[in-house]
């Protein structure tokens, strides 16, 4: 009977001790601190890393979360091979469109795209593909390639592919085909620099001077020469303005060259020009993405 007291005086102690334990974990829990709360990943739009190109979209802090916004971009460049656009993550792509083929409006010349690469071959020598002329091979529609080409026994096929009077090419001075120098000018070939000259035809510059010798080209002489695209622009005299003939678009003031000739500015031709302050933004065109000028 003692034995079976002493157990049962343990048990009961083995249980006050557990209600003693659970009594004061009770009792202190209230001061336990409550875990942080969590840390927004940001507060401002600045905040958030790796935003998309400004003209596909924008990250904005929504809620502490960085939130991605993207839109579509419709710039394109006319006659370069390729479409611009974004992508899911909002940042630009290439596309590569074959039919958006260069064009510059020369016969001598095949307008071609090979990839995303945009390439102007020059024809082969003969008839252009037209039928405005002949091409020297060299991206020039000429009169003639040879004299058979002239079609007159009198005329040959001149070193600049005009069909000129066998009067031409004597050596002498001939004034019955207009010559201001000997075989050059009138119905020859133009002549030289420095040469004697009667009117601007009579020069390959196309101006013939005070003291009437053929002038050198000049940006301000108002004469399409040297290597002008137009009358005293492209190459190296300045810009040539919308409508003007081009061959590239660095000779535009644009910076746009299609079929030819500069073209005038637009909200779309993803080239700054115009009034525009940011490329195809500002001045006549949209208001300019947040985050900075494109």
């Amino acid at each position: 009977m003692k034995r079976s007291t002493t157990i049962m005086s343990r048990h009961i102690l083995a249980i006050g001790a557990s209600l003693s334990v659970a009594a004061f974990w009770i009792a202190c829990s209230g001061d336990v601190p409550a875990p942080p709360p969590e840390r927004p990943e940001c507060v401002a739009d600045d905040d958030c890393d790796h935003p998309p190109d400004p003209e596909c979209g924008t990250l904005r802090c929504i809620e502490g979360k960085c939130q991605r916004e993207v839109w579509e971009y419709s710039g394109q460049y006319p006659g370069d091979c390729m479409t611009m656009a974004c992508d899911g993550d909002g940042y630009k792509v290439v596309v590569p469109a074959p039919d958006d083929v260069p064009e510059d409006g020369n016969p001598c010349t095949d307008d071609l795209c090979d990839g995303t690469q945009s390439l102007r071959l020059a024809t082969r020598r003969g008839p252009a593909p037209d039928g405005s002329g002949l091409c020297d091979g060299s991206r020039r529609l000429v009169e003639c390639l040879s004299d058979a080409d002239c079609g007159d026994p009198s005329t040959y096929c001149s070193p600049n592919s005009k069909c000129v009077p066998i009067l031409c090419d004597n050596g002498e001075l001939d004034a019955d085909v207009g010559e201001s120098y000997v075989d050059c000018g009138g119905l020859c070939d133009p002549c030289i620099p420095t040469f004697p000259c009667n009117t601007g035809e009579d020069c390959f510059t196309g101006v013939c001077g005070f003291d009437e010798r053929c002038s050198r080209a000049t940006c301000s002489d108002g004469v399409q020469n040297a290597n002008e695209a137009d009358v005293d622009c492209g190459s190296n005299c300045r810009p040539c303005a919308a409508g003007d003939k081009c061959r590239e678009a660095s000779e535009c003031l644009t910076k746009v060259c299609f079929m030819g000739r500069c073209q005038p500015p637009r909200c779309d031709d993803d080239r700054q020009n115009g009034r525009e302050v940011g490329r195809d933004c500002g001045g006549d065109c949209p208001p300019c993405p947040e985050g900075g000028l494109r």
